[in-house]
């Protein structure tokens, strides 16, 4: 005989257990917030990749036409290959025009920057250097009390120790004091070997003085070339 197979609550018409209907409810809301959220994350993700390739986008362009203007303007971007075909185009006066306008808001807010912005900034860093100064002594006191406190309760702890393994705390004592000297050792070995084989020649404390001071310098030259570059563009309406 042909077994009849059970109907189901839909089939037959009987009504969905309440704590079943609770628990699909539960699945079936819990399965939605998953999705919002990987939607949310994906969506965040997007967003940062989008801004991120946007500034990288921008430096290459950047980068491409002051190369440009450099090689083949000879420093005037109107001589370049690329002014040259936005001349021909007959747009180049439109972009000049852009070009300067934006350097000059992008100027007067640097100087803007430069005189309102200190006064709020330093504040703030001098807290960051003292709170950054109360943390590094906190840490080495709380290193020198813990050594101390160490030092003090050593003995009952090697006692301790002594009464299951004997001897065991003279060797614990050997190995630490091995640890140390070796540690010492390596460290004088190490500064030596860089003073003796590494500072020496183009990275000898000369020369590398040498280096900082012509880096500085080039650093200083650099400042007052882009700061004269900002009041020029500054008094630009």
């Amino acid at each position: 005989m042909a077994q009849v197979k059970p109907k189901s609550n839909k089939q037959s018409g009987k009504p969905v257990p309440a704590a079943k209907k609770s628990v699909q409810e539960k699945s079936s809301a819990q399965q939605k917030k998953n999705k919002q959220k990987a939607a949310a994350e994906k969506k965040k993700c997007g967003c940062c990749k989008w801004t991120l390739g946007s500034i990288f986008i921008i430096a290459l362009i950047a980068g491409a036409l002051y190369y440009d203007t450099e090689v083949n303007g000879k420093g005037v971007f109107e001589k370049s290959a690329t002014g040259k075909v936005l001349k021909n185009a007959g747009v180049l006066p439109h972009v000049q025009k852009s070009w300067y306008t934006v350097m000059g808001a992008g100027a007067r807010g640097y100087k803007w920057a430069e005189v309102n912005v200190p006064p709020y900034a330093e504040p703030v860093i001098k807290t960051t250097c003292d709170l950054w100064k109360l943390a590094r002594n906190a840490a080495c006191n709380a290193y020198q009390n813990g050594k101390g406190y160490f030092g003090a309760k050593w003995p009952v702890v090697a006692k301790f120790i002594d009464q299951y393994v004997p001897n065991s705390s003279g060797k614990i004592e050997a190995f630490a004091a091995g640890v140390s000297d070796l540690a010492a050792s390596s460290y004088e070995k190490a500064a030596a070997l860089i003073k003796e084989k590494v500072l020496v020649g183009r990275l000898s404390p000369e020369n590398i003085n040498q280096a900082l001071n012509q880096t500085r310098n080039a650093a200083l030259e650099y400042y007052n070339q882009f700061h004269k570059k900002v009041d020029a563009y500054a008094k630009l309406k």
